[in-house]
């Protein structure tokens, strides 16, 4: 469990370099506060592989510290594992350059699907979790980063302008609470053998 703590605690934290650093070393023209990290991460973007690989990490150690915390609670262990290859394949499969520079439509699109399925299996990852937790503080939590994600979604769509911002708060709010639910909820099956 403590190794895959640690390697989930150091991806999140070379996450939060990355979304913030490799926006100086992209497309001329890229902003932090209007462009996603999928398009720090796109098709023919220098220093792409970057964003890739830091988002491929999140899927292994996401996996990786599910497997070690949720072993036996089927449901949630495979909605996160869903969540996980999604995200591995949003990864694979690269957004649209911000430039005027050639790019495969069909892997745009692909990715464009996966990218929503992960969004959707983290969701349904956080109305599971409500079921096999016991205290309503942390079942509240996971209700809350549910609505969370749905709005700043929301909000990506309604005000584009501002979907650099609105895409790390997600990150960095529901991968936060990933690790933190995942180190610290006692997880307990709901109806109990006599």
């Amino acid at each position: 469990m403590r190794l895959a703590a640690f390697s989930f605690a150091f991806v999140y934290i070379l996450m939060l370099l990355v979304i913030f650093i490799l926006p100086s070393f992209s497309s001329e023209g890229y902003s932090i506060i209007s462009n996603s990290l999928s398009e720090l991460g796109a098709q023919a973007t220098p220093n792409n592989w970057i964003m890739n690989a830091i988002l491929i990490a999140l899927s292994l150690v996401t996996a990786f510290l599910a497997t070690k915390k949720l072993g036996r609670f089927w449901m949630p262990l495979y909605l996160l594992y869903f969540f996980s290859l999604a995200l591995f394949l949003t990864a694979f499969y690269q957004h649209a350059p911000i430039t005027n520079a050639t790019f495969l439509e069909r892997e745009h699109l692909t990715h464009s699907v996966f990218s929503m399925i992960t969004g959707t299996a983290f969701c349904a990852y956080c109305i599971a979790v409500v079921f096999i937790i016991k205290r309503n503080i942390e079942k509240a939590s996971a209700i809350f980063m549910c609505a969370i994600a749905v709005a700043l979604s929301l909000l990506m769509l309604e005000f584009p302008e501002y979907r650099g911002v609105f895409q790390r708060i997600l990150f960095i709010s529901a991968f936060g609470w990933l690790f933190y639910s995942l180190i610290t909820f006692k997880f307990e099956k709901t109806s109990k053998s006599r």
